[in-house]
């Protein structure tokens, strides 16, 4: 959801006719809670098959001219049924991935190899006669004033702001919390007047505990995504693996250092966004060496120091 932000703005305003509306999971809705060009937000659940009736109902009565395919890796049976079952009379969607008869206005996919998934999403703007700028395909996230104030609090302070998320999603990108400790220290070196926020999912608060009793920092409970956003938006400096927070950070443009398993970062690191994507040679981050972890936080805090100081 994060990662359509950039094209799903850019189609909202290419014609000021245009009114639209998103179809988000529950977990997905509060991203673009606050987003200016959305006009409406349809929760749909794929699980709960009691919700399938009325999700229909209401697309249907929606009267949509248009509806549009942001699946663009891999195709999804549920959402072409939703599509078809919406009756909008232009579906439009990526060419080329063997369910082109579902639509009837098809758009060429994007050809650069290992491409983005933003640039794979930014190939539908050209439905509306759009060709969209690096800069225009970027996530965008919007944060309240009470967001920002309540994550303004939390920092607390006027030395550099360093975040640090432990929270991996999935086995294979857990990190070791000794290491996460490590990139504390290593930039508590670089930067004397260092602030750190550490924050991790709920069945992840122990680690993030650990690591922030034991490099320094403050832990700091984030009840919902948007609180982890809104600490994003106000840091100096973010050190995550591969999760939505990498794109968080993109959407703020908050230098960053991102670690990932084989074969994931060129699709889904960070994006038109000062920092390094740091790539294992295995699927496993859990030996994934320190060293070259620090080596590319000394590299991207310098440059955002000197950034900082001019």
């Amino acid at each position: 959801m994060i990662l359509s932000t950039g094209v799903m703005r850019a189609i909202a305003r290419s014609y000021p006719t245009i009114t639209m509306d998103v179809l988000a999971s529950p977990a997905n809705a509060a991203i673009i809670q606050d987003a200016d060009y959305v006009n409406d937000i349809i929760v749909f659940d794929k699980r709960a098959t009691a919700s399938y009736p009325s999700t229909l109902l209401r697309l249907r009565r929606g009267r949509y001219d248009a509806v549009i395919d942001c699946m663009v890796t891999s195709p999804s049976v549920t959402t072409l049924l939703l599509i078809l079952a919406s009756g909008a009379k232009y579906r439009v969607g990526i060419a080329g991935r063997g369910n082109d008869a579902a639509f009837n206005i098809t758009v060429p996919a994007e050809t650069k190899p290992h491409a983005h998934m933003v640039d794979l999403l930014a190939a539908l703007a050209r439905a509306f006669d759009v060709d969209l700028a690096t800069s225009e395909r970027r996530p965008s996230l919007t944060l309240t004033a009470g967001e920002t104030s309540r994550a303004e609090a939390i920092w607390g302070s006027d030395g550099a702001r360093m975040l640090i998320n432990v929270s991996a999603g999935t086995s294979e990108r857990v990190w070791p919390d000794d290491n996460y400790v490590a990139v504390m220290r290593r930039l508590r070196e670089r930067a004397n007047d260092a602030v750190f926020r550490v924050i991790g999912a709920p069945n992840e608060r122990a680690r993030a505990e650990y690591v922030a009793n034991n490099g320094g920092g403050e832990y700091v409970d984030t009840p919902s995504i948007r609180d982890a956003f809104a600490l994003v938006g106000g840091a100096d400096f973010v050190f995550t693996p591969d999760t939505s927070i990498v794109h968080a950070a993109s959407a703020f443009r908050v230098p960053s250092v991102a670690i990932y398993v084989r074969g994931k970062a060129e699709q889904w690191g960070l994006y038109d966004t000062p920092g390094e994507n740091v790539e294992h040679t295995e699927g496993r981050l859990r030996t994934l060496s320190v060293d070259r972890v620090l080596r590319a936080v000394d590299v991207v805090w310098d440059a955002a120091a000197v950034s900082r100081s001019t």
